[in-house]
């Protein structure tokens, strides 16, 4: 119900109804919603009011307007479980599904007289043409292990699959720690994220079969990630 002598704007109550019933799943992936014509009846508005909402949601990315056809629900939720930590690229390969990356930084830097590759990457999975993003990883690689790392494009390429293909050294052990944070205006950007919200920060070293450190990393999940643990309680 939109309620008219309210100090909020009609079109601003009318995006949250439409919200939450898309949210809610009343309106589903490629629904079509109700015309303005049908809106206009049934709330006693213009449809000028109608299309201001509908503009908000089209910029939100919940809807899509198809010319000659109508406004269609372009939400699909999407949510990952992750069960143990590994590469990003084999995760979602795994789930038959096509990985994305952006690269935000690469550069070489000198940390206590050792040369180091650092990469700040955005993950995500490719939905036709849509990507969703899911993390945001910042790793550090020592480039005496990884000599000429950094002439490789990561917005294609896998990063432990190099090491294993091309340096024929193999992640096999991680240690990290978690904790919440409040994401900065990238992040809140990356993940569309309209409120602070708590995200899990991951971070700590990554290490080869010879116990070797071949990664100082830390991964901001964003809240398609759903965390499940299996722990085995037998003595």
């Amino acid at each position: 119900m939109l309620h008219k002598n309210d100090a909020i704007p009609l079109y601003v109550q009318l995006a949250k109804i439409l919200r939450g019933d898309i949210l809610n799943g009343i309106y589903k992936e490629g629904d079509l919603i109700p015309s303005e014509a049908q809106m206009s009846q049934k709330y006693k508005i213009t449809r000028t009011t109608i299309r201001r909402a509908i503009a908000d949601l089209v910029n939100e990315g919940l809807l899509s307007q198809v010319h000659g056809k109508g406004t269609y629900v372009c939400f699909k939720e999407v949510k990952y479980n992750i069960w143990n930590f590994g590469g990003f690229t084999d995760y979602i390969m795994n789930r038959a599904e096509i990985p994305y990356s952006v690269v935000l930084r690469k550069e070489i830097i000198t940390i206590d007289n050792k040369k180091y590759l650092a990469l700040d990457r955005v993950r995500g999975v490719k939905q036709g043409e849509k990507i969703v993003f899911l993390t945001i990883d910042y790793s550090q690689i020592p480039l005496d292990l990884f000599p000429g790392l950094e002439q490789y494009d990561f917005s294609v390429n896998s990063l432990y699959n190099l090491m294993r293909t091309e340096y024929n050294i193999f992640p096999k052990r991680a240690e990290l720690s978690m904790n919440a944070m409040l994401g900065d205006r990238t992040m809140k950007e990356t993940f569309k994220l309209q409120k602070d919200v708590p995200l899990l920060l991951a971070s700590g070293q990554i290490f080869d079969r010879e116990n070797r450190e071949i990664e100082v990393l830390r991964v901001v999940y964003g809240p398609n990630i759903q965390f499940k643990v299996v722990a085995n309680m037998e003595v």
